[in-house]
């Protein structure tokens, strides 16, 4: 047998304790949020002051993720994995054992540091360690439980909570991260870059404010508690941040985050017109939620239940994608696929307190499984034009890409709930108004076919073309 067919099995577990280890990020974003008003009976403050607990992890995740790249280059990958893992863990156990609220964000500012690198920088390790034969494989091994993580976060965060206290969402993350370590330690190899460089400190300067005022500017959006002129400040401020960063990098040969890849077609379209799905993937449940708690009187339990079933469809998806993609290619399969995905949307609008349960199931396990297969798609298809050199930079840029889709997806939910019960006369929330949110939603993610019909007909053919070749070889010897 071949070395290559000896490495691959490897690779691919590398991949996949890669992808379980990030799961922990996704998975806790999602679950303390079932868990705030717990939280702050337990402060004694409002509801709505909590949602700074979310907000303090957003603003340290992303404020942190330009660094990525230069991390892993500079110290090695593994290594910064592994203390990215222990990080979150010891900050999760900080955050379990706060007695106060200063505490509290303090902990989750570093935790969100800590849970932003585990993505970006296992990327790098998956990307540097697999042939392109093998992208579409690895990047669904690495993929599918981050995806896992908001969809199971809110129903076993809601148990949790339940059952326990909210202290345990973060005691969870203990043990897990361990057996983390211990597994990246095992199976994950470290493969260094020669790309090494000194750290481009005025780069830093800039993007980092630019990033963190962007992100804390989106989630505010949702307070009423702030005043509009001090949102769009921050906002704007972090605009013109950005705007000086881009400048920046094209005038410096090292800067922290390279943005020479988003030159590259497939690149550019995977990060940029991405953008759009991976709101929709943190829209929905949000929406979901709502629809089924306080639209159709469902407890917590019940309305998680249902929404598993969209987790059961990404997890389903993982063993199609090969198929998918050599049947259809990247392209006919992504743009048709984003009809589907909208249409699978709207028709939660459609949903009734009396719908059959049954009927909303298997609806959501379709979307489920529609949503993860476009996720993946986009997420390999990034990489396909790009030599080795450039993973690191392109793995940064796209999580900054999926963070703040995920910021804007959690922001646009609120925001157009609330303007459609303003534009209802409601002076509650019900049903129908959430149910029009679906189709606000359904119809922006179509955004993304401006981007997708740009793709060349054969993008991402050397992923999937020689993948029958390399398997006759393996079966041969």
């Amino acid at each position: 047998m071949s070395a290559d067919a000896v490495q691959r099995p490897g690779s691919l577990i590398a991949a996949t304790v890669v992808g379980c280890a990030a799961f922990m990020q996704a998975f806790d974003t999602s679950a303390v949020s079932v868990a705030l008003p717990r939280m702050a009976a337990a402060f004694g403050v409002p509801v709505l002051s909590l949602n700074i607990v979310v907000t303090a992890y957003l603003i340290g995740a992303t404020a942190i993720l330009p660094l990525c790249a230069w991390v892993a280059d500079r110290f090695g990958a593994r290594a910064m994995f592994l203390l990215a893992v222990g990080g979150f863990g010891a900050s999760a156990l900080a955050c379990g054992l706060s007695t106060g609220l200063p505490v509290l964000l303090a902990a989750r500012v570093v935790e969100g540091s800590a849970g932003a690198l585990l993505l970006p920088v296992g990327r790098i390790i998956v990307l540097r360690s697999v042939d392109k034969a093998d992208f579409v494989r690895a990047m669904s091994a690495l993929t599918l439980p981050v995806m896992l993580g908001p969809v199971i976060g809110p129903p076993i965060g809601g148990l949790i909570v339940t059952l326990a206290s909210w202290r345990w969402l973060f005691f969870a993350n203990v043990p897990v991260a361990i057996v983390g370590m211990a597994l990246v330690w095992r199976f994950v190899p470290e493969i260094r870059s020669e790309a090494a460089h000194p750290l481009d400190v005025k780069g830093t300067l800039l993007i980092v404010p630019a990033l963190a005022g962007i992100t804390f500017g989106i989630a505010a959006t949702t307070r009423a508690d702030l005043p509009p002129w001090l949102i769009m400040l921050v906002i704007v401020g972090g605009a013109a941040c950005a705007l000086g960063y881009v400048v920046h990098a094209r005038r410096t040969a090292k800067p922290v985050l390279d943005l020479a890849s988003l030159q590259v077609a497939t690149a550019r379209i995977s990060s940029i017109g991405g953008v759009f799905p991976r709101m929709l993937a943190s829209a929905s449940p949000y929406l979901l939620a709502m629809l089924f708690q306080i639209g159709f009187g469902l407890n917590a339990v019940g309305a998680g239940g249902l929404i598993f079933a969209g987790a059961i469809g990404s997890i389903l998806s993982r063993p199609a994608i090969n198929s998918v993609l050599r049947w259809f290619g990247f392209r006919r399969f992504l743009l048709a696929n984003t009809w589907l995905i909208a249409v699978s949307i709207a028709v939660c609008a459609a949903f009734r307190a009396d719908t059959p349960h049954v009927v909303i199931l298997v609806l959501l396990f379709a979307s489920g499984l529609l949503r993860s297969l476009q996720l993946m798609a986009l997420n390999a298809i990034g990489y396909v034009d790009l030599d080795k050199a450039e993973f690191a930079a392109a793995s940064t840029i796209a999580s900054v890409s999926q963070q703040l889709a995920m910021s804007f997806g959690i922001a646009l939910s609120v925001v157009t709930v609330q303007l459609l019960q303003r534009l209802a006369g409601a002076a509650t929330l019900d049903a129908t108004v959430i149910a029009q949110a679906f189709l606000v939603v359904a119809a922006l993610s179509l955004l993304s076919l401006r981007w997708i019909v740009r793709l060349p007909h054969d993008a991402g053919h050397s992923m999937i073309a020689p993948r029958k070749l390399a398997l006759a070889e393996a079966d041969a010897e």
